[in-house]
């Protein structure tokens, strides 16, 4: 899979391979493919986090960047309150800083031009949105304005406008965003679009919008400019929409227009039969669409760029090898480790924190905050946490506790020169990422702790593993900081019968060390809940979720829960929300209606909770009382997800002065 160079550095073969789009040369075969982020410059525009983001990834080894989503317009081509924009002259000085940045570490940028089109919301631009007809989303607010022939051409001058500013910028090219139903795809998609003038109907009017776009740009911006298109070749929506087929004779298309390169994405197109096609939950297997790249190649000539789910640096080479197609896109790859290639490069691909698809990152753009990764809390925050203090001088720290808070704060009080002494009463390190990984198709989370077990591995950190640590042992290290990170544990709130033998917790079912009988009814729909679920169910036995909430998964990424909810689909699960529990009884449980009191029996022979955690304050006190400065992470402050855990930590250890 990987060879060994002449210096004794490994490194994967094709993966690191120099390539070429267009008359420009890329050092290597990975693009850093088009994310959201949120910490542009409000209203649009370049500000210094933008850069700070972006520069760590190029100095991190990546070959080719792809932008995020870089509006041509404001108002109705507004996508998002805080993005790049290329509209007019004043944004040049800024995309220029951008380019300039990247290009020190000898990586390319390719700006992705975008327009919302229908996708869009007129609480960001502050005008109707407009898209090729007035097709509403199925979970859509609003409407659009089928455009007028004058508007389409003012949008498409903006396009090439905005191609000309990048250009001016320095950049190496640019990506037209015509996928994932946003407005070029809304006049491409024959679900879309249902004009009956000489941009709707057969596929040729279909693509005269785009196609116009791509004449402009090259009338300005000449044949030397790197150009290409990004497409949803898989729409997910039967005969209604582009399938591959269709999609293959519109890339055939483009080449002949003179496009230089694709960038194969799939879905995001309202009404989509699987909405979580183009940005996948961690259930989804890596390169599980890479067969739509694969046929993209058979009929065009021009570089290919897959994006394809990739986490991993051998599945990557991989789908090189097998030539499927010419660039791999990786994309959250990138924002869990931005030393993604750096690493895969210099052999050390067990080392990068893997993205373990938990849409976090996603879920944050959606709440129009700024994107945040459960497994890098430095994403987003790049300018904030670059210079840590290197003040440690060899002076001891203690860290009970190796879960994924401990662990945070032990590697980054290493790298500030401390010598951390960590204790772990477990064989393994990761906490109860232990048993979050042992869900369905859990398998990324495996792969996490991996990655955060050999970069502990790698450094200077004195493990104590297997070994409770007491006051009387950290006492003994005379530490000059102590940090609590003893985790969390199933919370059991005083309901009658709450301690019966049919009663079991739901990390003892994942574990696999509870016994279950008959009907099962689980309490609470959070993650845990779900995921229990579904092993239940999957097990044979009838299962019901309980929740006092009125919807499950309350804070879980929409995208998580539509996957988690059709996989449980198979198995009829019945689901009893806005319902709180009196009592449980050898025979089921009593509920009542929290609007109207009503009450309930539910026949079941075995009960999980899955009712959250509570702090482990026993252990929180009993270290508070001789070490009253101690700094407490994570779940032994407050239950909360990964996300909250490693930011927690890390934020603490950083500011950390002993």
């Amino acid at each position: 899979m990987f060879i060994v160079t002449t210096g004794g550095e490994a490194m994967y073969e094709k993966l690191f391979s120099k390539g070429r789009i267009g008359l420009v040369e890329i050092k290597n075969r990975v693009v850093m493919s088009p994310m959201g982020t949120g910490i542009a410059a409000p209203g649009g525009g370049t500000n210094d986090d933008i850069i700070a983001y972006y520069e760590a990834r190029a100095k991190g080894g990546v070959g080719l960047i792809e932008s995020e989503l870089c509006r041509v317009l404001d108002g109705a081509g507004a996508a998002e309150p805080c993005q790049l924009a290329a509209r007019n002259l004043n944004d040049v000085a800024g995309l220029a800083r951008l380019v300039d940045t990247v290009h020190k570490y000898g990586t390319k940028m390719f700006f992705q031009l975008h327009h919302p089109g229908g996708q869009g919301s007129s609480a960001i631009g502050g005008e109707p949105i407009v898209a090729a007809s007035a097709v509403k989303a199925p979970t859509a607010l609003e409407t659009p304005k089928a455009l007028e022939i004058h508007e389409i051409a003012k949008i498409e001058s903006a396009f090439i406008n905005g191609a000309m500013l990048t250009q001016l910028a320095g950049a190496d090219g640019i990506l037209l965003h015509g996928a994932h139903g946003y407005l070029i795809n809304s006049f491409l998609s024959p679900y879309l679009n249902k004009r009956t003038d000489e941009y709707g109907g057969n596929l040729e009017n279909r693509m005269r919008f785009l196609l116009e776009i791509i004449r402009g740009i090259r009338e300005r911006c000449g044949g030397r400019f790197p150009l290409g298109v990004r497409l949803s070749v898989e729409e997910f929506l039967g005969k209604d929409g582009n399938d591959l087929e269709e999609s293959c004779k519109i890339c055939e298309t483009l080449e002949k227009a003179g496009v230089d390169f694709l960038d194969v994405s799939c879905g995001g197109v309202p009404g989509s039969s699987d909405p979580c096609a183009t940005i996948e939950p961690g259930t989804y297997e890596q390169c599980w669409k890479s067969y739509m790249a694969a046929e993209v190649k058979k009929h065009v000539n021009i570089p290919v760029i897959a994006v394809c789910n990739i986490k991993e640096p051998e599945v990557a080479e991989k789908l090189l090898m097998d030539s499927c197609c010419d660039f791999v896109g990786v994309a959250r790859g990138h924002l869990a480790d931005p030393e993604w290639c750096n690493k895969a490069r210099s052999g050390k691909a067990e080392t990068i924190r893997k993205c373990i698809g938990c849409l976090c990152c996603f879920q944050e753009i959606v709440n129009f905050r700024h994107v945040k990764c459960a497994v890098n809390p430095k994403l987003g925050r790049e300018r904030e946490f670059e210079n840590p203090k290197h003040n440690g001088q060899g002076r001891t720290v203690a860290i009970i506790g190796g879960g994924p808070a401990g662990i945070e704060a032990a590697l980054l009080l290493d790298r500030r020169g401390f010598h951390v002494v960590l204790f772990d009463p477990s064989e393994r390190l990761g906490g109860t990422l232990n048993i979050a990984d042992k869900g369905e198709g859990k398998e990324k989370i495996t792969r996490l702790v991996d990655g955060m077990i050999a970069q502990v591995c790698e450094s200077d950190i004195e493990l104590r593993i297997g070994e409770e640590a007491t006051v009387e042992k950290v006492k003994a290290l005379s530490p000059c900081g102590v940090f609590i990170a003893c985790g969390a544990m199933p919370m059991l709130p005083p309901i009658p019968g709450i301690s019966g033998k049919n009663v079991v917790i739901a990390e003892d079912v994942l574990t696999g060390s509870a016994q279950l009988k008959g009907d099962c009814i689980i309490l609470g729909s959070g993650m845990t809940g779900l995921e229990t679920a579904e092993v239940v169910a999957k097990a044979g036995h009838r299962t019901t979720i309980v929740d006092m909430l009125p919807e499950i998964g309350q804070g879980i990424s929409i995208l998580v829960i539509f996957d988690i909810k059709r996989r449980l689909a198979e198995y009829n699960p019945v689901y009893l929300l806005g319902h709180r529990v009196s009592e449980i009884t050898e025979g089921g449980v009593a509920l009542e209606r929290v609007d109207d009191g009503k009450r309930v029996f539910i026949n079941a022979e075995t009960i999980i909770l899955a009712l959250g955690v509570r702090p482990r304050q026993d252990i929180v006190n009993a270290f508070k009382a001789d070490f009253p400065e101690a700094h407490i992470l994570g779940d032994a402050n407050r239950g909360g997800r990964i996300l909250e855990a490693t930011q927690d930590a890390y934020g603490q250890a950083f500011v950390f002065e002993s």
